[in-house]
């Protein structure tokens, strides 16, 4: 069963927490229990491929559906859609150095890892004649992986807002392009903090909910990182790059490792803490971010604070955010006090900071390594790395193995450090040489998305309700 960060008396089904995506008092699901992986497993687990990998530890979740249906949707979701058998591959880059490559997916970015997944886990859930509203804030690439899974699906659809001129090119001409007779992209004239902010308010509005339910027989629910759905499959592909460690003769099952994770909404780095606390043997917990670093600061000092704070347009605009949202799960589950947790968070959202304890702050300091790297660096490293190993990365993957070689030149560590790669290079290429399939032929796709949007929750209101009211036969 299932609590809310906020509130550990009401108990929720997983498919429960699938649907609502955010729990009634504005708090976030997390599991009663964390399961539990066993050295043994993990071995057992090195021998097995992607998809086996990703049925075991979804079953360990007790997702409350028939072993042979996760079976079926997880062969669904990773299979020929995906451009290596693989799936989530891992690369030995150079020395004790090891490149998880998320990016292989439809739509190029590691949100696909979970994002071909949950609406298939969505439908399942849904009782007909139920009809869901999928409301998304995006910051790049979230977009375009929900809009390509939830497309056409029976009894759902979906909108995506995004900041106007905060995405790269590519990035945008993925969404406005999306087809689907069920989904609709909106520009929302502002930073991806705003955008999520009012997703949210929508979220926490009842007498909203209210008319789309009596009017349209709709329920909102949402396919960031917020819901629950996001963050099981991407437990899945750390658990699966520790036992590739195994399959490759680099470690035993019980040896440490540190993972570098380019952070944003805080929700990848946030898979590898349950992954962690499952019992992965993880040493350190890389916190990469760029010039948008109030997470490093948070995480060296205690103190989050957006106070006089404005957002940086970064080279790797998935990670241009400054209130992560899954932050609030980590501090539950640091803590166990969701009283404390609910007046950290209105203590942000009222007076833009809060403070934890020492105790926190200590448990904080002991589980993560976090640094920020800025523009002109993230970019030189890209090419500074190409030169030495012919590989190419992406800005996104390039803070992240930045802030990976200062934590190896400063701990002079020896163990495995995996690098999480989550998106390819040429999704933030101006000029785009040897694109994937994906994205070859993505500047003669016809724009069919030219919406745009204030920054007011009005607006926002209305364009559900026009999208609805145009969508109701649907």
């Amino acid at each position: 069963m299932y609590k809310s960060t906020r509130d550990n008396n009401k108990k929720y089904s997983f498919s429960e927490v699938l649907l609502k995506g955010i729990a009634d008092d504005g708090g976030l699901f997390i599991p009663e229990k964390i399961p539990k992986l066993t050295l043994n497993q993990l071995t057992q687990l090195s021998d097995m491929a992607y998809q086996k990998r990703a049925v075991f530890v979804l079953n360990l979740f007790k997702t409350g559906f028939p072993k042979g249906v996760i079976s079926n949707i997880v062969n669904q979701a990773y299979s020929t859609n995906f451009d290596t058998s693989l799936i989530a591959p891992l690369i030995h880059l150079k020395d004790n150095q090891y490149v998880l490559e998320l990016w292989h997916g439809p739509t190029l970015a590691f949100k696909d890892m979970a994002l071909q997944i949950m609406p298939l886990f969505f439908s399942k859930a849904i009782k007909k004649p139920n009809r869901y509203l999928i409301l998304v804030a995006t910051s790049g690439d979230t977009g375009k992986a929900a809009l390509e899974g939830y497309k056409d699906k029976e009894n759902i659809s979906i909108i995506v807002f995004y900041p106007e001129k905060h995405v790269s090119k590519i990035q945008e001409l993925q969404m406005t392009t999306q087809e689907g007779e069920n989904v609709s992209v909106v520009a929302i004239k502002d930073n991806f903090d705003k955008c999520q902010s009012l997703v949210k308010e929508i979220f926490n509005d009842k007498r909203f909910n209210n008319i789309l339910k009596s009017k349209f027989k709709t329920t909102l629910s949402s396919a960031n990182s917020i819901n629950w759905g996001r963050l099981v499959p991407q437990i899945v592909y750390h658990v699966s790059s520790y036992v590739d460690l195994i399959r490759m003769g680099v470690i035993s099952a019980g040896d440490q490792i540190d993972i570098s994770i380019p952070t944003g909404n805080f929700g990848n780095i946030l898979a590898a803490f349950y992954a962690r606390g499952m019992g992965l043997p993880v040493r350190k917990l890389i916190c990469a971010s760029n010039a948008n670093n109030v997470l490093t600061k948070f995480l060296q000092t205690g103190v989050y604070d957006i106070r006089n704070r404005s957002l940086v347009k970064t080279p790797s605009p998935s990670m241009d955010i400054l209130v992560a949202s899954n932050i609030e799960r980590l501090l539950y589950l640091l803590t166990n006090n969701p009283k404390q947790v609910s007046d950290w968070m209105n203590h942000l959202k009222l007076n833009k900071f809060f403070m934890v304890d020492i105790a926190t702050k200590n448990k904080l300091k002991d589980i993560f390594y976090a640094d920020w790297v800025s523009n002109i660096d993230c970019l030189k490293h890209i090419k500074a790395l190409y030169s030495e190993t012919k590989y190419l990365i992406d800005p996104h993957t390039s803070v992240a193995h930045i802030v990976a070689e200062r934590y190896i030149a400063k701990t002079n560590i020896i163990k495995p450090v995996i690098i999480c790669s989550t998106a390819h290079w040429s999704k933030f290429s101006r000029s785009i040489v040897n694109a994937p399939r994906q994205i070859k032929n993505l500047s003669r796709k016809k724009i069919i998305h030219r919406q745009k949007c204030s920054p007011k929750i009005e607006s926002i209101k209305t364009t559900i309700l026009e999208f609805l009211a145009s969508h109701d036969n649907i």
